[in-house]
C-alpha cells in the first residue's frame, strides 16, 4: 500500500498536520506513519537563477550586457539545501502514491511549493490542501475536500505568480545595474524595484509639497441665533466660505450685525442610518493599527501571522478581501461562540441568531478573492489562548473580533437636520443630528481606542434645533470671525502608507510591508517620529530615473496586464519579452543623462570594530571598506545568517552596542527555528566574530 506525502510550508504547520492525522514517528526533517509522510519547506527553498548562474561573464556589471537574459530556470537556495534534499529524497520514494501541497493557500504559497516539486523532478500526482486557517477543524475539512493541481484556477494562479516573479527579477536586475554602473561609479549599489521605486517617488513628492507649503491665514464667519444654534457662511460652491483678507471678513461681520435678523430658506430633517463597516483585510488592519498604535505595516503583519500560525485563532492573514463567502454563513455562529468570553460575551449574547439573515453587504462570493476577510477561527481554546496573548496581539485581535460582532448588530440610526438661512445676500448653513439608536456603534466601546470608521456618540450628538419653518425670521445673537490656517499635506505614516500603496496597486498584502522596509534598509527612506520621509540619496536617485519607470501608474498597468496572463490573453513569454524590449529603449534614455559627479554611497552603517574604518552596505553583506586597503581588514556581517535576513537596524545596533535585540526565526541545521541575539565576541588573539546568545527561560539575556 502506497503512502501520501504531505508537504507544508513551515515546520510548525507540518507538525500540526501530523498531530491531527496522528503521525507520530519523528525523523530527520519529516514525520511518518503507515499511511502518511509529512514534511515541510522552510519558506522559499527554490529561487530563480541569477544571470551569473548561467554565464560567469555576468558577474561583472556592465552596461553593454543589458538587457540580461531572462527566465533562466531555478536553483536551490543555499540556505535551504538541507531541507530541499530531504524533500527530494521523499519525493523520489517508490512507495509514494501522490503528494498533497499543504503550503500557504495563496498565489505565493502555490509558487513556493510548485518550484520545489519541479526542482525535485516530481512525477507523482499533486493534490492541494486549501485551508483558510490552521485550526484542527479547518485542516480536517480541507483534507476531506482536496483540490487537484491541474484545476484551471490553480494553473492560472501559478502562471501569474511565476510571471510576476520573473518580471520583478528582470526589472530589478537590469535597472539596478544600469543605475549603479552609470550613476554610482562603483561607490554604492543603486537599487531599483518595480514597486519600491514608484513608492519612493510618491514619498518624495509628498515631502517636497510639505516642505514648499506656505501656510496662509483665512477667516470663517459664523453667527449664533437666539434660538440656540449656530450657522456658518457658505459660498456659491456650497462649501464653507474662506476670507483671505481679515478686513473683508470684518466687513461681513458688520453686515450681519447691522441686519440683526436672518430668514430661513430651507429646513430639512430626515432619518438616516449606517451599517457596520465591512470586515478587515490585511491592508485595512495595517492602516488602523498604524493610525491607532503607530505599528509599522511589518509589525501588524507579524502579529497577524502569529495569530494565524502560532495561536491559530485568526483566518489566513495575507488576504485582500473584506468579504466572506456565502458558505461561511452557515458556520459563522461557531466563529462567534468561540469569542463568547470576557468582555465580548455581553455583546455576543445580544445577537439574535434566529432572526439573522445573510446580508450581501458582508457575504458576497463575487468579492472574495483567494481568501475571505479576516475573522476569528473556530477554535474552542480561544479564551485560554487570548489570555496568553501579548498586549499588541490582543489589541490587534480585538479589532477583528469587534468588526465581526458589529455586522450582526442593527444599523446606527440618527436624525439629520440642515437649515439654510440668509442674511442680506449671505447664506449660512446650520447642521446637526440627534442620535436615535447607537446600533452597531455600541460594540466599538470594546476597543481601547475608538474606531475611526465610525463617529463617537459625543460627536454625533451635535446641536439640536427647535421647531422651525421656511420663511421664519431668526434673531442674530452674535456674529464672529474665526481664524484658521491652511495646513500642508500630511507626511505619510504607518497608518496611511498601506492605503496609498493599495490605491496604486503597489505590492500585495503579502509584500507591501517588505517593500517599505527595503526602502529604509537601502537608505532611500527613513522612519522618524512615525513619519516616512525620503533621504538625500533617495531624492537624487529619482532625478535620474525616467518618469515611466517611477510613475505610480506603472504598477497599476503591470497588475492589469498580469491579470491577462492569468486569463490566457497574454502568454508568460510575451509578457517578459515586452519588458525586455522596454529595457532596450529605456537604456538609451538612461545613457543620455549621465552625471559628471557620481551619486554618493549610502551613509556608513558604522565604524568597523576591528580597524575603525567605515562599514559599507554591499549586495550580500555589510563589509569594512578596508578590504582593499592596507592593512587589509576582512570584517564582514552577512545579510542572511542561519536562514534569517538581518536588517540594517540590527546591524547598526550590533556595531554600536556589540549586541542586537532578540531576533526571531533563525533556522538550525535540523530545520528547527530558534530565537537569539547576535553578539560581537573577541578572543585573546584579537579576533572578532559574530556568535549567537540565547534568551534564558525567563525571557532575559543569556
Amino acid at each position: 500500500m502506497g503512502k501520501i506525502l504531505i508537504i507544508a510550508e513551515k515546520p510548525s504547520a507540518g507538525r500540526d498536520i501530523a498531530r491531527i492525522l496522528k503521525v507520530t514517528q519523528d525523523k530527520k526533517g519529516y514525520m511518518e506513519s503507515d499511511e502518511y509522510i509529512i514534511s515541510w519547506a522552510v519558506g522559499h527553498l527554490v529561487e530563480l537563477k541569477d544571470p551569473e548562474d548561467i554565464d560567469e561573464v555576468y558577474k561583472t556589471w556592465k552596461v553593454e550586457d543589458i538587457p540580461l537574459p531572462a527566465d533562466n530556470g531555478l536553483k536551490v537556495k543555499e540556505s535551504g539545501k538541507a531541507q530541499f534534499y530531504i524533500l527530494k529524497k521523499l519525493i523520489d520514494r517508490e512507495d509514494i502514491t501522490y503528494l498533497i501541497n499543504a503550503g500557504d493557500a495563496g498565489r505565493e504559497g502555490l509558487l513556493i511549493q510548485s518550484w520545489i516539486y519541479r526542482m525535485a523532478g516530481n512525477q507523482h500526482p499533486v493534490k492541494i490542501l486549501w485551508a483558510s486557517s490552521l485550526t484542527d477543524e479547518a485542516i480536517k475539512n480541507a483534507m476531506s475536500r482536496l483540490h487537484n493541481e491541474d484545476e484551471t484556477i490553480f494553473q492560472n494562479l501559478l502562471l501569474e505568480a511565476e510571471t510576476r516573479a520573473i518580471a520583478d527579477q528582470v526589472y530589478g536586475y537590469n535597472y539596478t545595474r544600469l543605475l549603479t554602473c552609470l550613476y554610482a561609479g562603483g561607490r554604492t549599489v543603486l537599487s531599483y524595484g518595480r514597486c519600491q521605486t514608484p513608492l519612493l517617488n510618491l514619498i518624495v513628492k509628498r515631502d517636497i509639497e510639505h516642505e514648499n507649503f506656505v501656510s496662509q491665514s483665512f477667516w470663517n464667519l459664523s453667527i449664533r441665533f437666539k434660538e440656540g444654534f449656530t450657522g456658518t457662511e457658505i459660498g456659491e460652491d456650497d462649501k464653507t466660505k474662506k476670507y483671505l483678507q481679515k478686513d473683508q471678513g470684518l466687513t461681513a461681520v458688520n453686515i450681519c450685525n447691522q441686519a440683526g435678523k436672518a430668514v430661513i430658506l430651507s429646513c430639512i430633517k430626515e432619518q438616516k442610518s449606517k451599517k457596520a463597516p465591512v470586515l478587515y483585510n490585511l491592508a485595512e488592519l495595517q492602516g488602523v493599527m498604524g493610525k491607532k498604535y503607530g505599528f509599522t505595516p511589518d509589525k501588524t503583519l507579524q502579529i497577524a501571522q502569529a495569530l494565524y500560525e502560532k495561536h491559530k485563532i485568526l483566518s489566513y492573514p495575507r488576504t485582500d478581501s473584506r468579504y466572506l463567502s456565502t458558505d461561511i454563513f452557515n458556520e459563522i455562529t461557531e466563529h462567534l461562540k468561540c469569542c463568547c468570553f470576557g468582555k465580548f460575551k455581553e455583546y455576543i449574547d445580544k445577537i439574535q441568531y434566529i432572526e439573522t439573515t445573510m446580508d450581501k453587504t458582508y457575504f458576497n462570493d463575487n468579492k472574495v478573492s483567494d481568501h475571505h476577510a479576516l475573522i476569528p477561527t473556530i477554535n474552542k481554546k480561544t479564551p485560554d489562548i487570548y489570555a496568553q496573548l501579548t498586549e499588541d496581539e490582543r489589541n490587534c485581535f480585538d479589532e477583528i473580533i469587534v468588526s465581526l460582532i458589529a455586522i450582526f448588530y442593527p444599523e446606527y440610526q440618527y436624525e439629520a437636520a440642515e437649515v439654510i438661512t440668509r442674511v442680506e445676500e449671505k447664506l449660512f448653513r446650520s447642521s446637526g443630528s440627534i442620535l436615535v439608536s447607537s446600533g452597531y456603534q455600541e460594540v466599538y466601546q470594546l476597543l481601547k481606542i475608538a474606531d475611526n470608521n465610525t463617529k463617537n456618540q459625543e460627536d454625533d450628538l451635535q446641536q439640536q434645533f427647535p421647531e422651525l419653518r421656511e420663511g421664519q425670521e431668526l434673531e442674530i445673537e452674535i456674529s464672529e470671525l474665526k481664524e484658521g490656517k491652511t495646513q500642508p499635506p500630511a507626511l505619510y505614516n504607518p497608518g496611511n502608507i498601506i492605503k496609498l500603496m493599495g490605491k496604486y496597486k503597489i505590492g500585495t498584502s503579502a509584500t507591501s510591508a517588505g517593500i517599505i522596509q527595503n526602502l529604509i534598509d537601502r537608505g532611500f527612506v527613513k522612519l522618524e517620529k512615525n513619519k516616512y520621509t525620503s533621504t538625500e540619496l533617495g531624492r537624487k536617485l529619482l532625478q535620474f530615473i525616467p518618469n515611466i519607470l517611477k510613475s505610480p501608474n506603472m504598477t497599476i498597468e503591470f497588475e492589469e496586464k498580469l491579470q491577462k496572463v492569468n486569463t490566457g490573453e497574454i502568454s508568460k513569454e510575451t509578457f517578459i519579452e515586452e519588458i525586455q524590449q522596454e529595457i532596450k529603449i529605456n537604456k538609451q534614455e538612461f545613457m543620455k543623462n549621465i552625471p559628471a559627479e557620481k551619486l554618493g554611497g549610502c551613509p556608513p552603517i558604522g565604524k568597523c570594530p576591528l580597524c575603525g574604518r567605515n562599514i559599507k552596505n554591499g549586495k550580500k553583506n555589510w563589509y569594512c571598506e578596508g578590504y582593499k586597503l592596507e592593512p587589509r581588514c576582512s570584517f564582514t556581517i552577512w545579510k542572511e545568517i542561519a536562514g534569517k535576513k538581518i536588517s540594517e537596524t540590527e546591524v547598526k545596533k550590533l556595531i554600536r552596542d556589540k549586541r542586537t535585540g532578540l531576533i526571531k526565526g533563525f533556522i538550525a541545521k535540523n530545520n528547527n527555528r530558534f530565537d537569539a541575539y547576535l553578539v560581537l565576541k573577541s578572543d585573546e588573539a584579537g579576533t572578532t566574530k559574530i556568535v549567537f546568545a540565547f534568551p534564558d527561560k525567563k525571557g532575559g539575556k543569556k
